[in-house]
């Protein structure tokens, strides 16, 4: 597994131990994905599955300069998305996926 890969893999595995899936921080994916699109003009620029087997998969939406960002758990399964993380900065999207500044993340 790739760094970036690994990085992934270690926030992913955090986010879901943490419970970060909870009633109050989801709503339904398509909704989301909506507000995030309208309100800040993020868009997805990664996404992960879960090694879990749980159908899980982490979404990371930004603007083009990654002025803001945020970090969706989808559970396609259930139509969910649950929002884990948000702020502002590439540097700290990075630190937040736990990506070293050499290996930063690229836009799609």
């Amino acid at each position: 597994m790739n760094t970036k890969g690994q990085a992934f893999a270690s926030v992913f595995t955090l986010l879901l131990t943490a419970g970060i899936c909870q009633a109050e921080t989801c709503a339904d994916r398509d909704h989301v994905v909506s507000k995030l699109k309208s309100m800040f003009g993020e868009s997805l620029i990664a996404n992960a599955a879960s090694s879990r087997g749980d159908g899980a998969v982490l979404e990371v939406y930004a603007t083009p300069d990654a002025a803001t960002w945020s970090i969706l758990v989808a559970l396609p399964e259930r139509g969910l998305a649950c929002l884990a993380a948000t702020g502002r900065g590439r540097e700290d999207l990075n630190a937040a996926l736990n990506i070293a500044p050499t290996t930063q993340l690229a836009q799609r």
